[in-house]
């Protein structure tokens, strides 16, 4: 570059070198005036000295509210060293600033520092090798430089599991010391875990949460609380009964929708949600294993149809509802037909119910004895311990001596209705308000000895729910020898069971559901879905949180 002066032969080097020229022009200007033992100043900004605002600060320690107050600051960088140098043995983690449009408060993105302006300064303990105080400078240097850091990694560090410890440690203890006793969490305790790591939530992030923040509050609380950790056949990671992050549900979501319910219009975010054309009452739709009618088919359909059952056709009516089950099959689950179009077509159902443990069978291989090998001898047991514990006070859940087997599966089909109580979420066609005392009326009614079967179509007892789908119906005390029936009152059917007691009539009228095609009660979704769970058969409807919730309490007890 011959002829060029020094000044201009530097400035086109620092363009070279990628800076713009308005920068590169500055930084000519300045080597030249260093060179001459001078200052250049390109904004001229010595004789005017930086603005100061007042600014309002919350500063939050490990979860927790420390100090609330206004100062005067000159920038963000001004502000984060202000904090720390009152705020001894913390760290800079995060710095939210309040936007009025939404109402909360939210990443500051570098947004210039106004005077009034709101923000929140996250802070958090520092390590024993961080402990050592730092000059302000050095405070503020490695606060600003860890801010970007920190943005690039997840924004919930506040909600990991120690944060969550001592978070329950100073507002409610009472969790803590309940987990170390008995392994687990009572219902109340579980809603006051799940109030408390809310309302820390809310507070900052505001009541709209991104799903990253739920997410981690849910492994939170199942890294503290392992029990609450429930598996089902490995299809899900064991947290989605707190926070579900592909339906967005669970009990971390509730109680933010509920808590939302108190916002002012202005303070809503109002968001379209698609309804699903799947009816929420739980109808069951199972595979069509049917693979077409051949020649003999309507015959053995009529021929089965026309015997009696009488023991020397026992052989030729199971050998007729097998080789028509591809047909029934077929017709049941494209047809839709009644349950009393069903039993007219195959009569025998009605004379000889242990048919549908065979039914049953065929649609789900290896699964039709599961009901009776675990609910006597596993969930009642634990059903009734978890009774105990959550209502250690309450007469009607402890144990009165000597009882008998019919007692207990009565006691535990109580709790099990008042655990999974009726909820009026999904309502549709069938839905009725139901109390959680009335629930146990959906699937079990009570009558004197000596009722006629033709008085069960029109009679109501007293406080038993008007149901269309089939129940059961105890003919004399159910907590002794009494005889049950699987009554159909909307199709006049009547199907008296032998005297096995209430654990086989569970279980057949939970198949005959399934061999009929028939929704459950609405009302008992939650209960029937918890059955399906005895029978290792995959949840049909959604995955419920209180279902899986008491799913994760029987496996705690082991």
């Amino acid at each position: 570059m011959a002829g060029i002066c020094p000044c201009a032969s530097a400035l086109v080097n620092l363009c070279k070198a990628g800076l713009s020229f308005p920068a590169a022009f500055d930084k000519g200007l300045a080597m030249e005036a260093a060179s001459l033992g001078m200052h250049y100043d390109p904004l001229n900004t010595q004789d005017s000295p930086p603005t100061s605002n007042k600014v309002l600060v919350t500063v939050i320690r490990n979860d927790i509210e420390v100090s609330k107050r206004v100062l005067n600051v000159t920038g963000t960088a001004d502000l984060i060293e202000q904090t720390l140098s009152q705020q001894r043995d913390s760290v800079f983690h995060r710095l939210l600033k309040y936007n009025p449009e939404f109402n909360d408060y939210i990443d500051d993105d570098d947004e210039p520092l106004k005077h009034l302006d709101r923000y929140q300064i996250i802070l958090m303990e520092a390590k024993q090798n961080e402990a050592e105080p730092l000059n302000a400078g050095e405070d503020r240097q490695s606060g600003l430089l860890e801010k970007e850091s920190l943005r690039q990694t997840d924004s919930v560090h506040s909600f990991d599991a120690p944060g969550l410890v001592a978070l329950i440690k100073n507002k409610a203890p009472s969790v803590l010391a309940e987990y170390e006793k008995t392994g687990t969490l009572s219902l109340t305790s579980r809603k006051l875990l799940v109030r408390t790591g809310v309302s820390s939530l809310v507070e900052r992030r505001g009541f709209y949460p991104s799903s990253a923040d739920k997410l981690m509050l849910a492994k939170s609380m199942i890294a503290v609380f392992p029990s609450l950790m429930i598996k089902i056949q490995e299809e899900n990671k064991g947290f989605e009964h707190l926070y579900d992050p592909v339906s967005h549900c669970g009990f971390i979501e509730m109680k933010l929708r509920n808590l939302r319910r108190s916002l002012h219009d202005d303070q809503r975010r109002y968001r379209k949600r698609r309804r699903s054309s799947e009816g929420s009452a739980g109808a069951v739709t199972l595979q069509v294993i049917a693979e077409g009618e051949d020649e003999s088919t309507q015959d053995w359909i009529t021929a089965t149809k026309r015997m009696r059952p009488s023991p020397e056709n026992l052989a030729s009516i199971k050998m007729g509802m097998e080789k028509t089950f591809n047909n029934r099959r077929l017709w049941i689950t494209t047809q839709s037909p009644t349950i009393e179009e069903i039993f007219h077509q195959y009569p025998r159902f009605v004379d000889l119910p242990y048919l549908f443990d065979a039914e049953f069978a065929k649609i789900f291989p290896g699964k039709e004895n599961q009901f009776l090998r675990k609910w006597e001898g596993h969930i009642v047991p634990k059903l009734l311990k978890v009774a105990r514990l959550e209502n250690e006070n309450d007469p009607d859940v402890l144990s009165a001596g000597e009882e008998s087997d019919e007692s207990r599966c009565l006691r535990a089909l109580k709790s099990l209705t008042s655990f999974l109580p009726p909820t009026a979420t999904g309502r549709n066609k069938g839905w009725s308000k139901c109390s959680v005392k009335s629930a146990l009326s959906y699937i079990l009614e009570v009558k004197q000895t000596g009722t006629s079967i033709p008085s069960l179509y029109q009679e109501q007892t007293a406080g038993a729910a008007e149901v269309q789908q089939p129940k059961l119906v105890c003919l004399g005390d159910p907590c002794s020898a009494a005889q049950y029936i699987i009554v159909a009152k909307h199709d006049k059917v009547a199907i008296p069971l032998q005297d096995e007691g209430l654990t086989c009539a569970l279980d057949k009228l939970f198949k005959m559901l399934w061999v009929c095609n028939v929704a459950y009660p609405v009302q008992l979704n939650s209960v029937y879905s918890f059955i399906e769970h005895v029978y290792d058969l995959p949840i049909s409807g959604p995955k419920r949180s209180k279902v899986l919730e008491l799913i994760a309490k029987l496996r705690a007890l082991g």
